[in-house]
């Protein structure tokens, strides 16, 4: 891993206060942050960034990143399978939902429906990218992880 400053969060309260937004996106980020690798984290950057790095996307421009740290210079970090949070945060969601229920009594029609989307999850197909995977650490706003449990 590279000697970036990336803060991990171990609970939803710490994650929270860092984390700009009203509560029930919180909750939606958090979830999120639980299905990424331990190697991926969520990075934060200005709007005027997203829109030069993204580019176009139909809708609005994700300006938080779910990625991997590649490379390092001094000024700057490259993320690799960089792609736009919320076309994620849907699919976290219904993930940890059907997560949440396997205490019960489960049937194949739900057990193939957690694997469809953990698969979709996996591949991140549609979600908008980075088109130029550098960003310039001076204007990250937030790099953060979910401490492994």
């Amino acid at each position: 891993m590279a000697a970036f400053d990336v803060e991990t969060v171990a609970t939803y309260e710490v994650f929270a206060d860092r984390w700009a937004a009203s509560d029930q996106e919180n909750r939606l980020y958090w979830q999120l942050l639980g299905q990424l690798e331990p190697n991926e984290l969520l990075v934060r950057i200005p709007e005027w960034l997203a829109e030069e790095k993204v580019g176009y996307v139909d809708g609005a421009v994700p300006h938080a990143i779910i990625g991997r740290i590649d490379r390092e210079t001094a000024q700057a970090i490259k993320l690799a399978d960089a792609v736009g949070a919320p076309s994620l945060l849907k699919l976290a969601h219904s993930i940890h939902e059907l997560e949440r229920d396997e205490g019960t009594d489960r049937n194949e029609w739900l057990d193939r429906r957690l694997a469809e989307h953990r698969q979709s999850f996996a591949n991140r197909e549609g979600a908008p990218r980075l088109a130029d995977p550098w960003l310039p650490k001076s204007q990250l706003e937030l790099a953060i992880r979910r401490a492994e449990q």
